[in-house]
């Protein structure tokens, strides 16, 4: 059997994983350690979080589903996986010195994936993910034995340009005066300013990521280092469960928010291209160019532009009339509306929709919890999908053309063993069974919804669709009856 180059590349290294405990981050941990048992160590960084210490995090990181298949092998990750307590959002990462001077001696390879990856975070909180680069840079520069630092960025971290090359760009705002703004500002100064500060950016997070992919070219010189960009990271395809998911963020959010009835209208155009990549996919990229970099004699800086899963672009309208077939026939006993969402290109009709379908039926709903005596939550909750609604729209109403040959060379390269093992491309792939994972996976990942709930699920749908179109009836027949009585005034 032909040797794996990207497991023998990490066979008694030392990697230092920012950002292990999230969505791309888990399943980079879970593929090394089950492909790669070889490795030496594995560093996680982790915080307190959600009234949770650092340790009682790490100690039930592998009690998630995401690692079951990893289990199953048998494999001591308890020997290879390691905690440092520390904290992105701080200086120099929250790392104690004693902690700092364990990863200058030992750490052969650095992934930085950590990042705040909320698209209506404020400029100061976005802000974080910069420093945090920055002080990783100057930390890597400190280790003698670094073979490899890849910078895990985003597709659209360069999104005011059309075309988008693999290459850098220059940033909107240098980091050192990005970082006196957050520093030296009140809060209520930087909030008034950031408007200004972002002009035609979409979000804060877009917008950092670009300054920091400048950090990462400043430093490029002086250490082996490589970007990877991904598109809209969704679904597991098939490791190490398809359809997995641990988050409402993304697309597949917003795909259960239309199932669940909440979300009435998305804007978007259906012939845009849909830049979708599995997450499995992202994390197989991600350690093949880390052995790239570490193996590369050259020592050149290379961007990936990973922005397809397979050769055929896929556009929104594809992908949605993929999706609606399973609304029906698999819908979640959590809904609590028949599915009704349009798919709008007028940005002015999308705005009146999302009026009275999200932000007065919003205020209907909670004044029927108020008179019920219960918590009212509803417009709040709208508020918050509309800014996120706000956010998203921008990148499903436009079209972006990419360069992916170091993406496209990297595949090439890989033996054949590699490809089966860290496939991260692939000629044929089957959208509707693909589609079928991903909304399965949403059930039972996020909405916590078993498969034995289909069939009650199926009957909550029928009413609510009755209950649906009765109430369309109901209005239009009293907006006839309205419009007759007008008539009947005016002409009469």
């Amino acid at each position: 059997m032909e040797t794996s180059q990207i497991a023998n590349f990490f066979k008694n290294q030392t990697l230092f994983l920012t950002g292990g405990t999230g969505f791309v981050g888990k399943l980079i941990l879970e593929k090394l350690l089950r492909e790669c048992p070889e490795i030496k160590k594995i560093i996680l960084i982790l915080r307190p979080k959600k009234g949770k210490t650092s340790q009682e995090r790490f100690d039930q990181l592998f009690d998630l589903p995401c690692f079951e298949l990893l289990k199953s092998t048998n494999i001591n990750f308890s020997e290879k996986v390691f905690l440092v307590d520390g904290d992105c959002q701080e200086p120099f990462l929250g790392l104690s010195a004693q902690n700092l001077d364990l990863l200058r001696e030992e750490v052969t390879c650095v992934i930085h994936a950590a990042a705040n990856v909320k698209f209506d975070q404020s400029l100061k909180e976005a802000a974080f993910n910069v420093r945090a680069t920055r002080d990783l840079l100057e930390l890597a520069k400190q280790m003698p034995n670094l073979k490899s630092f890849v910078y895990v960025s985003t597709a659209y971290s360069n999104c005011l340009n059309a075309h988008i090359k693999e290459d850098f760009y220059k940033p909107p705002l240098k980091h050192d005066n990005l970082l006196w703004l957050v520093n030296f500002l009140n809060d209520d100064v930087l909030t008034k300013i950031t408007p200004s500060l972002l002009g035609p950016w979409p979000n804060t997070y877009v917008y950092t990521k670009c300054i920091s992919e400048d950090l990462v070219k400043s430093a490029s010189t002086s250490l082996p280092i490589a970007i990877v960009r991904p598109a809209i990271i969704i679904s597991a395809f098939k490791e190490p469960i398809p359809g997995w998911i641990d988050n409402f963020y993304g697309v597949v959010g917003l795909v259960l928010g239309v199932g669940l009835g909440v979300i009435h209208s998305l804007h978007l155009k259906l012939d845009a291209k849909a830049l979708l990549v599995p997450v499995d996919y992202v994390a197989n990229l991600i350690l093949a160019v880390t052995c790239k970099t570490g193996r590369d004699k050259s020592k050149k800086t290379r961007i990936y532009n990973y922005v397809k899963m397979r050769r055929n672009d896929l556009t929104w309208g594809e992908f949605l009339k993929i999706i609606e077939g399973y609304y029906w026939n698999y819908a979640s006993v959590k809904c609590i509306w028949y599915y009704s969402c349009q798919y709008v290109e007028s940005k002015r009709w999308h705005d009146i929709r999302i009026f009275f379908l999200h932000t007065v039926l919003g205020y209907v709903v909670d004044f029927v919890l108020f008179c019920l005596g219960r918590p009212t939550l509803a417009v709040k909750n709208y508020e918050r999908l509309n800014k996120l609604l706000e956010c998203t729209s921008f990148f499903a109403i436009r079209n972006w053309s990419f360069d992916d040959s170091n993406v496209r060379r990297l595949w090439n390269e890989l033996s054949d063993d590699d490809k089966k093992t860290f496939e991260f491309y692939c000629d044929q792939m089957d959208l509707n069974s693909y589609a079928f994972d991903s909304i399965f996976g949403g059930r039972q990942f996020l909405l916590k919804d078993s498969q034995d709930t289909i069939p009650r699920a199926r009957k909550k749908v029928k009413i609510l669709f009755v209950a649906h179109y009765t109430l369309l009836a109901i209005f239009w027949f009293l907006v006839y009856q309205l419009l007759m009585f007008l008539f009947s005034l005016i002409f009469l």
